[in-house]
């Protein structure tokens, strides 16, 4: 991760880093363990490129591959920054199909709702 950043900011090589995040990525055996993290940071690379299909790519597939609530929650935060509110509507969804028994996720996803005025998909959600 470090030399990832290291590419990035001090030698200004942004296709070193992808290049490095990508090998990381393809190294760890995701099915037993992976790091949310090594995701996470993927993303805001792009986002940072201005590249925000990369950085939904990213995401996208960290999703499909390992399921992890804080990748879900980077994710989230990303396209409540944009404004792009019916994405964020999908990620919560796929978020509670991967995390069913988790309270915060669905409290979150509520409140966002109400916060929209929304108040039956809020009460949907809180039932």
């Amino acid at each position: 991760i470090y030399y990832a950043v290291f590419e990035e900011l001090a030698m200004k090589d942004t296709d070193r880093a992808r290049q490095v995040y990508r090998e990381c990525l393809k190294i760890i055996p995701h099915k037993h363990f992976t790091f949310a993290k090594i995701w996470i940071m993927a993303a805001h690379l792009e986002v940072r490129q201005k590249d925000l299909a990369g950085a939904r790519r990213v995401f996208g597939r960290a999703i499909g591959e390992c399921p992890k609530e804080r990748v879900f929650k980077a994710y989230v935060e990303l396209e409540l920054q944009i404004g792009n509110i019916e994405r964020v509507r999908t990620i919560y969804e796929k978020m509670l199909e991967s995390f069913p028994a988790n309270c915060k996720a669905w409290t979150a996803f509520g409140e966002l709702e109400q916060s929209l005025g929304e108040l039956e998909r809020a009460r949907a959600i809180f039932e």
